[in-house]
């Protein structure tokens, strides 16, 4: 059995503006202290993997606080699927699989727009290794895209197989302390 995770990566704003917002929403959550400029939440309901409620959180983040704002889902480390917002705005989506859930086979990944990925997270100049990464027939493990694609893009690694669920379990990704983490929604 694969990862199954979701995680919301926001370029900008700090860890105590995050909580804040999210605890006035109600929203139960873990949220990460800024590394490389970025701070990652782990919400509860998003780990259900569903794509509305991980969308309306991400949108809202974004446009409160004006910042890019990254949804990954991660589904049995079969399918890496994302959306990009900025300012509250979809500026990009991708699935790695799109024909996950259907029964068609041999569909290529569906969208994915490198430069605006890069823009978002001030990685210019890495526009042709990120459309690789996206594009890449032979990464068999949605675990390793994201990988790929956050060392490309100059963000925490930790998001790599951090989700609410798990970090509630007590598993902590590599490159987090569990101490930093400041939980939201209690």
């Amino acid at each position: 059995m694969g990862n199954f995770y979701t995680n919301t990566t926001l370029r900008g704003p700090s860890q105590d503006e995050v909580v804040s917002y999210l605890n006035g929403l109600g929203r139960t959550t873990y949220v990460s202290p800024v590394e490389k400029g970025c701070v990652v939440v782990f919400d509860e309901l998003g780990d259900t993997q569903d794509t509305d409620a991980l969308a309306d959180l991400t949108r809202s983040l974004s446009a409160q606080f004006h910042c890019p704002a990254w949804v990954v889902l991660n589904h049995d480390d079969d399918v890496l699927w994302y959306q990009l917002y900025q300012d509250g705005a979809l500026k990009d989506e991708y699935n790695s699989a799109p024909d996950y859930f259907d029964s068609s086979q041999g569909a290529e990944p569906g969208g994915g727009d490198a430069k605006a990925l890069c823009a978002a997270f001030g990685a210019e100049g890495a526009e042709d290794r990120v459309e690789a990464i996206l594009r890449d027939e032979e990464c068999f493990f949605a675990l390793e895209r994201h990988a790929d694609l956050l060392q490309a893009l100059g963000a925490p690694d930790f998001a790599v197989g951090g989700g609410y669920r798990y970090l509630e379990g007590g598993e902590i990704p590599p490159g987090l302390d569990q101490s930093t983490l400041v939980r939201t929604g209690v």
